[in-house]
């Protein structure tokens, strides 16, 4: 895994307050049956449910967050193996990809090809402009901007050495 544990937990905490919680079914934006830290009902495991007694819902926040850690070890594992440039990127940075990415869906994810491109050469200004301009960042606004800071602070860390 590419994250220290204090960064998988930072990830998953990041994670939570972004996708806040919910015990019941729920449908999203999307229209989607969603429920835990924004859990598609459909691509629950039967593992994941077994943590919940094999019941879908209600989820206590407990067995939501058993389930988001599955989820996003998971996650970073199939991110690492088709991107593994990111493992060259700052702790800091890859939290804000990988909630990114938790987000948008590797498929989301892929059409930001100029940013990748930025991101690899660790050009963080132009990544950052990349990012302000994009439809993610006037539909998830604080979410964008989390990514933003978070590149920011890379490119102040690099400049200090």
């Amino acid at each position: 895994m590419s994250l220290s544990k204090d960064g998988l937990n930072e990830l998953l905490e990041e994670l939570k307050k972004e996708e806040g919680f919910r015990a019941n079914i729920y449908q999203c934006t999307a229209g989607v049956d969603t429920i835990g830290y924004g859990f598609n009902v459909a691509y629950l495991t039967k593992k994941e449910l077994e943590l919940n007694g094999g019941f879908i819902e209600p989820m206590s926040k407990e067995i939501a967050t058993e389930i988001l850690e599955l989820k996003v070890k998971k996650l970073i594992k199939s991110v690492d193996a088709v991107y593994s440039w990111i493992d060259n990127l700052p702790e800091v940075v890859k939290i804000g990809i990988y909630d990114m990415i938790y987000q948008l869906g590797a498929k989301g994810f892929g059409s930001f090809v100029n940013t990748q491109k930025y991101l690899k050469l660790l050009d963080y200004n132009k990544a950052i402009e990349n990012i302000k301009s994009s439809k993610w960042a006037k539909q998830t606004p604080r979410r964008a901007n989390n990514l933003i800071k978070r590149l920011q602070r890379a490119k102040d860390d690099y400049k200090s050495f």
